[in-house]
């Protein structure tokens, strides 16, 4: 011990992943077309905190990689040459071959969230999205609120699997209440500030729904800001639910009603997954966590009906 503080001796990284044939990181892939959009996500934040806090509990250190594009073949080319144990895959959409080339090439890897219906695709820890949208829809329904619209994220003219159950949860609030369905309860928007701000304007020119439940935190706040810029009033004029991370709505004003998600079990939950696969254990699927409805400031009864 004398020697190495008088020589200034630093462990080589290295030398114990020869020694050790394990790097103790676990690499975090993005695109750098989505990168932009998700660094300002409350969603992305909280679930990345929680994922380096649980990672550096087991001794790993998280490393950030990005990918020129968000198709496969270039998520599997960056990941394929990094000395990470294993990776967190964050894509905007889901790439049908890179399962494939992951599972061919026995890199260990997990998804951030549920990209797709595939069996094979199961590597992914997630929360309960149908009745997500169930109890959002219900609480809405409750306040006597029938002209609502579900706003959710538009991915190539679909919707990501996450979005497609909160829907089937909306669905079935609406059929509990005998409120038949209809196709423009349903809003895409682009998950960015402007683009979002802009669908809904384009949605409150032709429509007055008395409530939103919104599927994005940016939207959301898209949302807020085009109601105070044109004189709305929050819950008075429109409700609005909002879906991610409770303590982000909480800072809000007015602060949002909210589907509220337990980003630190998951991101836990989605470590462990990625850990079983690097070393070769038997796989533990966790069952999809019920989250829970946050009532705030934001909604209140619709006094028309």
């Amino acid at each position: 011990m004398d020697a190495i503080e008088s020589l200034g001796y630093i462990p080589s990284q290295t030398a114990r992943i020869f020694k050790s044939g394990k790097s103790y990181i676990l690499g975090l892939v993005i695109s750098q077309s989505h990168i932009s959009h998700i660094m300002f996500n409350a969603g992305f934040q909280a679930q990345f905190k929680a994922l380096t806090e649980k990672a550096h509990k087991e001794g790993y250190n998280i490393l950030l990689i990005t990918s020129a594009e968000g198709d496969s073949e270039s998520y599997f080319e960056v990941i394929k040459n990094q000395v990470a144990d294993g990776f967190i895959i964050f894509s905007p959409s889901h790439n049908d071959g890179l399962t494939s080339l992951l599972e061919e090439a026995e890199i260990p890897y997990v998804f951030n969230m549920k990209y797709s219906d595939k069996p094979e695709d199961h590597y992914y820890v997630s929360s309960d999205d149908v009745e997500g949208g169930f109890i959002a829809g219900k609480y809405l329904l409750d306040l006597n609120h029938t002209d609502i619209r579900f706003l959710v994220g538009n991915v190539k003219g679909g919707y990501l699997p996450f979005n497609a159950d909160r829907i089937k949860g909306f669905k079935k609030a609406l059929d509990m209440y005998h409120v038949p369905f209809r196709e423009e309860m349903i809003v895409k928007v682009q998950g960015q500030m402007n683009e979002s701000y802009n669908g809904i304007h384009m949605l409150f020119q032709t429509e007055r729904p008395t409530a939103l439940m919104i599927s994005n935190e940016i939207t959301t706040v898209a949302a807020l800001n085009y109601f105070t810029d044109n004189g709305y009033r929050v819950p008075r004029d429109v409700s609005v639910i909002g879906f991610g991370p409770s303590e982000f709505f909480r800072s809000l004003r007015p602060n949002l009603t909210n589907v509220s998600y337990d980003i630190s079990w998951a991101s836990a939950k989605l470590v462990d997954l990625l850990l079983q696969r690097i070393e070769g254990k038997p796989v533990t699927i966790e069952m999809p966590k019920k989250p829970e409805l946050i009532i705030r400031d934001s909604t209140a009864r619709n006094m028309a009906r």
